[in-house]
């Protein structure tokens, strides 16, 4: 039995491919297998200010249960948010969780995602605050392996030192000097998990997770409670199971991902008609990065891709998927 857990991309674990996700895990999923569920991250500020411009990133069902990810702001800002994620939507949520990791200069400019590794001290009490303020929904926390190699050792034990308020931690196991290129580092998680002051803190691996073997092979190899899959999952939802899909297969999950992608947030709302052709065909647009990697390997897809550079009108693309595959 393993537990597998699509990390959170920004602009790519929406709602529309949580979904999809999960209905083809349901659909071929290992009898005894778990699936973990992100949302995209969203920005506390934001949504304290005006939530329409970031309710897409809250966007889901009862059924999915993601856990909700969250940056930025300050620590009174950030527990502000939390707790009204918790009271107005805490029945759509497993948990609630900060990302320590991600390696975005902007963001990074402005004192957050990995820029918090820099300050452990200061980001070891927001992480004890926030998780003091929530009531039910479990806190988390998903950080790096460090800044380089020769944080490592520091990053270990703030991470050890962490557990003691969070329930569970997803790991990336680069540093944040390698950002995505390298060997991600099986050794410092297992370590991490094997020194935890909280003994019922989970941790999760994430990095260079290709094929669901290889995330079964890897979690009982290093004990771990589960693996997270990132980059390999986008247009691979079919990864987190054993199964291997027809082209007839990828053709039925691509169109209804389209529809799900097309589908306006019930949150969002639209001056005038045009405004809401605008966003459908942006979405169109946008839908791109999932079809080029669902097709990515099948022969004449790089070809095809091309053709579709010029295409953003709904049936047309329709039509040309439908035709390829």
């Amino acid at each position: 039995m393993a537990t597998l857990c699509f990390a959170p991309m920004d602009g790519i674990t929406t709602m529309a491919t949580r979904q999809i996700t999960r209905e083809v895990f349901q659909q071929y999923g290992k009898p005894g297998d778990t699936l973990k569920l992100w949302t995209e991250f969203m920005n506390v500020d934001g949504f304290l200010i005006n939530p329409a411009k970031v309710a897409e990133h809250l966007e889901t069902t009862p059924e999915q249960q993601p856990i909700a990810q969250i940056f930025w702001g300050n620590e009174e800002t950030l527990i502000k948010a939390a707790v009204s994620i918790e009271h107005t939507y805490g029945n759509l949520f497993s948990g609630i969780e900060l990302n320590t990791g991600c390696p975005s200069n902007a963001v990074m400019k402005c004192g957050w995602w990995s820029e918090l590794m820099k300050n452990k001290k200061k980001t070891l009490t927001i992480i004890k605050h926030l998780s003091a303020s929530l009531q039910r929904l479990p806190f988390s926390i998903k950080a790096r392996a460090g800044l380089n190699d020769e944080d490592l050792p520091a990053q270990q034990e703030f991470l050890i030192e962490a557990s003691q308020y969070c329930s569970s931690i997803s790991i990336h196991g680069r540093t944040l000097k390698q950002l995505y290129g390298g060997e991600a580092n099986w050794k410092f998680i297992q370590q991490t998990k094997q020194r935890l002051l909280n003994p019922a803190c989970l941790v999760f691996w994430n990095g260079g997770i290709t094929s669901y073997n290889q995330a079964i092979e890897y979690q009982e190899r290093y004990g771990l409670d589960g693996v997270m899959i990132g980059q390999a999952a986008i247009g691979n939802p079919w990864i987190f199971t054993p199964h291997q899909p027809s082209n007839a297969e990828k053709l039925e999950v691509i169109l209804k991902h389209l529809e799900l992608h097309l589908t306006p947030s019930s949150r969002m709302h639209f001056s005038g008609e045009e405004e809401k052709a605008d966003r459908l065909r942006h979405r169109l647009v946008e839908f791109r990065k999932f079809l080029f990697a669902y097709v990515k390997g099948i022969p004449g897809s790089r070809e095809w891709k091309n053709s579709l550079l010029s295409i953003s009108d709904y049936d047309q693309m329709k039509a040309e998927i439908c035709k390829f595959l």
